[in-house]
């Protein structure tokens, strides 16, 4: 029986209210408990993908700023136009 998205989730919430585990309820309804918590997962997770991250706007630093890099003892200027990635292996290096 094919179910739609609708439907899976109705079965999740009656499973929440019957105080079944999910074997047990996953059972009861004639569905292979693997598959109703793969189910459970996938269309979960659809659900709370607009939750999960924030939109970032990039901001530019003003002309002629520099970036500090300070790391104990060390201190390093480089110029507000520094390629990203560049920036990112040195910080991994260090």
């Amino acid at each position: 029986m094919k179910r739609t998205k609708e439907q899976w989730l109705a079965l999740f919430a009656e499973q929440a209210q019957s105080g079944l585990t999910q074997t047990a309820f996953a059972k009861r309804q004639g569905i292979i408990p693997t598959y109703f918590n793969l189910r459970k997962r996938q269309l979960l997770a659809h659900q709370n993908d607009d939750t999960g991250f924030i939109e970032l706007a990039p901001q530019s630093l003003p002309l002629g700023q520099r970036i500090l890099l300070r790391k104990r003892d060390m201190e390093l200027q480089l110029p507000a136009g520094t390629d990203a990635l560049w920036l990112a292996a040195l910080l991994r290096a260090l």
